[in-house]
């Protein structure tokens, strides 16, 4: 029986959702008062008064044997009643005590069980940022991370094509392994520039040199700015390793899957090295085209030239702009995630002062991503499709991307100095949250956002597709049976989410898209069906995590829940971990930072 809520706890103002789950239901009754009292005062109970302990510490042993007895100090602060519903994820019992609001460290108590504690307080998200911070840190490849491991990777790397040495020794891990795929560890600029823009201020204050951001896209951009040529093309990774042998597998065909990159190496050269340059085992940079990976490049290095000191800015706008004409130049298959990652990136460029990048250009590029809004009058609208309504836009990393730039567009309006795109585009993020997200997150008692749509659902007879509309499919977590064989962990695709709740309620003052926000990070911080912290380090019940090469990372998150076939949520607990599920990646806690950035505003 678990008792769920967040365990990191809430802000005074937050909405706050308690749930009881039982393996075995049969026998408890339809309602279930609870108790919300002091942090570790539990409650009186009946069953070891005749064994003459002590009133101070009255049942050192079985602590949850006995009934509560009422009356008796310490008082609770706060009773309300857990009630019995039927949801698709089974019977469960629920209940909000949102009107509690007072500062302070409690636990809630019944009859059957106790919470884990938590805190109601200003600014709690910011122990996701330190987490973030220290989890990155950890993370740095061609430096000793004291505890962690010895300096690795000193003599990365030889290109792919020819085999000539490329000094690309720098950047981060991504996922608790030692490979270094920009498509992902590039967003690190991204969230540590929003962290600097939000919260410097306070990291000053509270003891944590807010240049310390600035240092760490210093290290990150060490590798990155080494990882793109004299043409200007951006290369895509260090260590993914080579097509699996005899897999059939091909780049151009398997190496996507749901607009996710890195189902495609088999991790030959996710390996530790000598660190002697020349010596022969050096890893291979891969030196294929990746245009989410060009325009993620100038979209972050645009941001960071208006923010780093200004001979590291300099620097990092001129890369931007040469990354930008060969991304123009070269061009790309015109999929949903590569427009919305030109859409970011020439936004950023105009911002930071380029020129050369035309806002009529900019509005045809934002307007070509709304033409692949779903408009559905029955059922989820409001989500994007890919290129000639191929399939609905899905993706593991960037879910929300599409939106973002929109947002982002908005956000711009007095720079792009067209009202009239600028208001279809805060439109288009409007019915993305309110049309798609928020209608379907009344499908689960978790408020989870989807997954995504399928407009053609495979294998409908193995696995559940909730109704759509239109004869469309839906579901909270990807579909098991596909053709890759991939079933990863969502976790990604909630904070992401989350992220673009939490900043889209600041900048269009819809303050209900926080709440939103804020009941998707309960979800990864404990407030699921198994009352785990999805975050190493914080909380209180943890799964094992899985880190390839480095045990137990500091201050990590893992990649979360998948679905079973009937889209119910499952979570491996056991060591016979497995990657799907328990993986540590960057992706959730580059959103779950940022969101808890803009929460505080």
């Amino acid at each position: 029986m678990q008792l769920s809520l967040s365990h990191l706890g809430y802000l005074p103002h937050s909405p706050k959702t308690l749930t009881l789950i039982a393996a075995d239901a049969s026998g408890l009754p339809e309602a279930i008062p609870f108790y919300l009292r002091q942090n570790c005062l539990r409650m009186a109970r009946d069953a070891r008064r005749e064994e003459g302990f002590s009133k101070r510490f009255p049942a050192p042993y079985d602590l949850l044997c006995g009934r509560l007895v009422l009356g008796e100090l310490p008082q609770s602060l706060y009773q309300g009643v857990l009630r019995k519903m039927s949801t698709r994820w089974g019977i469960m019992w629920q209940a909000d005590f949102s009107e509690f609001t007072t500062p302070g460290s409690y636990q809630i108590e019944t009859d059957r069980q106790i919470s884990p504690p938590f805190a109601i307080r200003d600014r709690i998200y910011d122990r996701l940022i330190l987490g973030y911070m220290n989890f990155l840190r950890a993370q740095r490849c061609g430096c000793a991370v004291f505890g962690v491991h010895d300096a690795c990777h000193l003599d990365d790397a030889v290109l792919d094509c020819d085999g000539s040495q490329l000094p690309a020794t720098g950047g981060w891990h991504d996922a608790g392994d030692f490979r270094k795929w920009l498509a992902f560890t590039l967003q690190h600029v991204d969230a540590l520039l929003t962290l600097y823009a939000e919260v410097r201020e306070d990291l000053d204050h509270g003891g944590i040199p807010a240049t310390a951001l600035l240092d760490e896209i210093a290290w990150g951009n060490i590798f990155f700015h080494r990882m793109i040529n004299s043409e200007g093309q951006v290369y895509e990774d260090v260590a993914g390793g080579s097509s699996p042998p005899g897999s059939g597998f091909r780049y151009e065909d398997n190496w996507w899957f749901e607009n996710h990159p890195g189902c495609y190496g088999d991790s030959s050269d996710n390996r530790w090295t000598d660190n002697v340059p020349g010596s022969g085992d050096e890893r291979k940079v891969r030196t294929t085209y990746n245009p989410l990976v060009q325009w993620a490049f100038v979209h972050v290095q645009a941001r960071a030239s208006k923010q780093l000191p200004p001979s590291q800015g300099e620097h990092c706008m001129v890369l931007a702009k040469k990354a930008a004409k060969f991304g123009r130049e070269r061009g790309h298959d015109d999929r949903t995630l590569f427009a919305a990652a030109e859409l970011r990136g020439s936004l950023e460029l105009l911002a930071a002062g380029d020129r050369s990048v035309q806002p009529p250009t900019l509005c045809a590029l934002a307007k070509k991503l709304m033409e692949r809004q779903a408009r559905q009058k029955a059922g989820l609208s409001g989500y994007f499709l890919e290129a000639n309504s191929a399939d609905a836009f899905r993706s593991i990393a960037f879910s929300a991307d599409p939106a973002f730039a929109l947002l982002r567009l908005w956000e711009m309006r007095d720079l792009i100095g067209d009202a009239g795109v600028a208001e279809e585009a805060r439109i288009a993020v409007s019915a993305y949250i309110e049309e798609y997200l928020l209608v379907d997150c009344d499908s689960n008692p978790f408020s989870l956002t989807p997954y995504g749509v399928y407009l053609q659902p495979a294998d409908r007879e193995r696995q559940l597709f909730r109704d759509a509309g239109d004869g469309r499919g839906v579901r909270t977590f990807i579909h098991p049976f596909n053709k890759e064989g991939i079933v990863h962990g969502t976790s990604s695709v909630l904070m992401g989410h989350a992220h673009l709740l939490a900043k889209a309620a600041a900048l269009l003052d819809r303050p209900a898209w926080r709440d939103a926000a804020e009941r998707l990070l309960h979800w990864c911080l404990g407030h699921n069906t198994l009352n785990r912290s999805l975050f190493n380090g914080i909380g209180y019940r943890q799964p094992v995590g899985y880190s390839y090469r480095i045990p137990q990372l500091p201050e990590a998150a893992v990649v979360g829940f998948i679905g079973r076939p009937d889209d119910s949520p499952y979570l491996e607990e056991s060591t016979a971990i497995e990657w799907n599920t328990l993986e540590y990646w960057s992706i959730p806690y580059i959103h779950a930072a940022q969101t808890a950035s803009w929460l505080r505003r």
